[in-house]
C-alpha cells in the first residue's frame, strides 16, 4: 500500500524543503508499522513514551 502524496506537506519557507509525513498518519491503524525498503523490511514502533524505534 503506497501512501497517498496529499499525506505530505510541503514547506513554503524554501525550495529546497524536505517532504514532510505528519506521524498521526503513519500510526492511524495502530503503534507500529512495516516498512519495505531495498527488498528487506523494517519495522517503525511508537513506544509508551511517544518515542520512534526503528529495527530491521
Amino acid at each position: 500500500m503506497n501512501v497517498p502524496f496529499h499525506f505530505f506537506n510541503r514547506s513554503h519557507d524554501s525550495h529546497q524543503a524536505l517532504p514532510m509525513l505528519h506521524s498521526n498518519n503513519l500510526f492511524a491503524l495502530g503503534r507500529e508499522i512495516r516498512i519495505l525498503h531495498a527488498g528487506e523490511e523494517y519495522r517503525l514502533r511508537l513506544t509508551r513514551n511517544n518515542r520512534l524505534i526503528l529495527t530491521k
